[in-house]
């Protein structure tokens, strides 16, 4: 049965079962829970990132340096997150923040920006940038190039 919401605990990655968080990525995570103690804004500096919410237990962090999440983003569980990943907005308005859906992979040193919903199950390429909604189950690369033809090995 598929893990959901805050309360669920995976330290697990979503597709293959034998890769684990570290110890560092689990503290990060407990830490974005955390954001506004001393030892939260410590660990935060050392990994060089910054959580504007709190990481659902079932996020993944395989290299958890260099990434930030702005205020207002919504995560869904089992989300992947490599290093050097921009969620945020293109304004200062909290409304107008990134939604990921659950099991979505979002590769290393992507931005996804503005008021955007990545589908459930997709995959957004490293360095790919993404200013538009996403289908569901949809490869991006890029600038918001969607790749036809092509499945999401993340997809349901």
């Amino acid at each position: 049965m598929p893990c959901k919401g805050y309360g669920c605990r995976v330290d697990r990655h979503p597709r293959n079962p034998h890769i684990s968080n570290k110890r560092f990525s689990r503290i990060l995570i407990r830490a974005s829970r955390a954001r506004e103690k001393l030892w939260a804004k410590c660990v935060f500096l050392l990994a060089g990132s910054d959580f504007g919410v709190s990481l659902p237990a079932s996020t993944f962090l395989p290299h958890p340096h260099g990434i930030v999440v702005g205020r207002g983003v919504r995560l869904g569980s089992q989300v992947v997150i490599g290093h050097q990943v921009t969620l945020g907005g293109t304004e200062f308005d909290l409304h107008k923040m990134p939604e990921i859906q659950d099991g979505v992979y979002l590769g290393a040193g992507c931005k996804v920006l503005g008021p955007v919903v990545v589908g459930e199950g997709a995959t957004v390429g490293a360095n790919a940038v993404v200013t538009k909604d996403i289908p569901p189950g949809s490869v991006v690369v890029g600038a918001n190039r969607i790749l036809e033809g092509h499945r999401s090995p993340y997809a349901r």
